[in-house]
């Protein structure tokens, strides 16, 4: 298995389990899944770990595709893939 791919995996298991520690980070966690809604609950957990004040998140091509432009040196938020590759990250 990857490194990246184990880290990632981590830190979702990581971000669970800090959000339901209390009421408040578990409230914490619903605001900011609210703008992701279109996402599973994984990539929201690693979406909230990455970026919690992450208010719009797509793919690159998505943005170029709608007219939208990615800063220069912008750092993307790593999602592992759905697909059936095995460890695969997104």
């Amino acid at each position: 298995m990857g490194s990246k791919y184990r880290r990632i995996a981590d830190l979702a298991a990581e971000t669970a389990r800090e959000i339901v520690s209390g009421p408040e980070a578990y409230m914490d966690f619903l605001n900011a899944a609210a703008h992701h809604f279109k996402y599973g609950f994984r990539d929201q957990l690693l979406i909230y770990a990455q970026r919690p004040d992450a208010t719009a998140c797509a793919s690159f091509d998505f943005w170029k595709r709608y007219g939208r432009w990615v800063r220069r040196g912008a750092k993307g938020i790593a999602l592992l893939a759905d697909d059936s590759a095995p460890y695969r990250l997104r």
